[in-house]
Formats: structure tokens, sequence, C-alpha cells
């Protein structure tokens, strides 16, 4: 439906039944390519920036491996020595960017990693946020909605782990009475990655609706990918939220796409 996919084919089958054959391809994204890279990653030779380490992982002996990344959280520098990794360079990657309250997307068809923040504007805020997309209930073939109830939380202890430093997050306006559990990661070595860590664990709390979508592939929204903010109008109920997980299903007939949207049915 227009929409551009560059994929990695890993698996491919024939099926031949008279009078006719089929061909099945297994495909991933480009991001697992990034699978296939593993060593032992640290920055024990200098500090270096977040958003450096993530370079530093996508290159072997001192060359790049043909990736970029897209920085989208507020970056902090990690001092000597204070990080150590082993295993994949994907799991490399998702360990820096988690430690900042963040995820990796990939791009589409490029080799390019963006990170982006669990929460680019609180729940509570959402009232103010202008939608990327906005979905009559006219356009939607099938909808389902699991509610949820998480811990109330409006206080978090973020800290480093052997240096770093020890944070205080409050939800705003809040008594900072209900505490989560304290999260310890050796990143979190500035108030920075201590604050957007700590966003995202108080994101995720409170009553919560998970809706599921099922519309055609628009030409005004082409395939809505994670991260974007979704108005869901049906009639007098207006839901507003973002997008955690998208599935298409390509026939000849024509394709589709389910989206998950995560929405919250009351502030906390």
């Amino acid at each position: 439906n227009g929409v551009a996919y560059r994929f990695l084919a890993e698996r491919v089958g024939r099926d031949r039944q008279f009078p006719s054959g089929r061909i099945s391809v297994s495909c991933r994204g480009l991001g697992g390519e990034l699978d296939l890279l593993q060593g032992n990653y640290d920055n024990s030779a200098a500090a270096r920036t977040a958003a450096q380490l993530l370079d530093d992982i996508l290159e072997v002996n001192g060359v790049g491996v043909g990736w970029t990344v897209d920085f989208g959280l507020e970056d902090w520098l990690v001092p000597a020595g204070a990080w150590a990794h082993s295993g994949t360079a994907v799991s490399a990657l998702q360990a820096v960017v988690t430690a900042g309250g963040g995820y990796l997307q990939p791009h589409e068809t490029d080799r390019v990693l963006r990170v982006l923040p669990a929460y680019p504007t609180m729940p509570w805020d959402w009232a103010g946020v202008t939608p990327d997309y906005e979905l009559p209930s006219s356009v939607i073939t099938r909808e389902s909605i699991e509610w949820t109830e998480k811990p109330r939380y409006n206080r978090v202890f973020v800290s480093g782990q052997n240096v770093g430093v020890l944070c205080q997050v409050t939800r705003t306006g809040s008594t900072g009475d209900v505490v989560a559990p304290q999260v310890v990661d050796p990143l979190i070595v500035t108030t920075a990655a201590g604050r957007q860590r700590g966003g995202a664990v108080l994101g995720d709390t409170g009553r919560q609706a998970l809706v599921r979508l099922s519309l055609p592939i628009l030409p005004a929204t082409g395939i809505i990918p994670p991260g974007k903010f979704v108005r869901y109008v049906d009639g007098a109920e207006v839901r507003l939220g973002i997008t955690r997980s998208v599935s298409v299903d390509v026939k000849l007939a024509g394709s589709r796409q389910t989206i998950g949207i995560e929405t919250h049915v009351e502030s906390v």
C-alpha cells in the first residue's frame, strides 16, 4: 500500500501440490543483523556520553558496521570504567537505552536506529497533546480493549551501581507517598539519566486500557509505528494514547494493520 520496508530473508520454503505451488519466505527487519554481532563492550578507556556508547557498540575494531543512531533522549556523560556489557550488539544497545528510560526502533528501510523516550509526554499531561493521528470509528474494522490496574506509584528512587547518583523522582503535584521498587543501573550516573528512567517507571502506572484497533493501511496514515499519539473517536467516547505495537497482515485482496494503544483511564 505504498509503504516501503526492507527485510532480511532468513528461511525460504517451497510447497507444491497439484495444480499449484507456493513459496514461503520468513523475514526479519534489517535490525536482525545486529544480533549476529557479539562482543564485550565497555568505556574503560575514557568517559563517553550515552550516545557515544551506542556509536562505539556499532563498531568492530574501530570501524563502523554501517549503522547510525538517531538519539532522541537527553544525553548524559558516563565516567570512564562505569559500564561494561557482554553479549550481542542489540543487547548492549538496549542496556544503554533502557537506562535512560527509552527504547529502540529500527528504521523501516535504512540502517538507522531511533532512540525514543518511553513517554515523550507524561500520561497526566496528555490532555494537552496534539495527536499524530486521529482515527474515527468508521475506519476501524475491529476493536478490542483490555483493562488493567497497575500500582499507582508517584515516587521512585533510581541509583547507579558502583558509581553514580541517587535520584528521587516524584510526580509533580503529588505527595510522593506511594514509592515504587528502587531501580539500580550502572548507567544512572547523572540526574538526567535518573530523571528519564524514573519518568519511564512513573508513567507506566495506574488504571490503563490497551486498545487494539484493526484498520486498512490508509493513504492518510500509512503504517502507524509505535511511539505515536493517536486519538480514537467513537461517537461521544474519545480515547487518547500512545501506540506500543503494530502488526501488518498483507494479502492479495488488501493489507491491514492492527495497532496497540496504551491509554490511561484516569489520572494517577
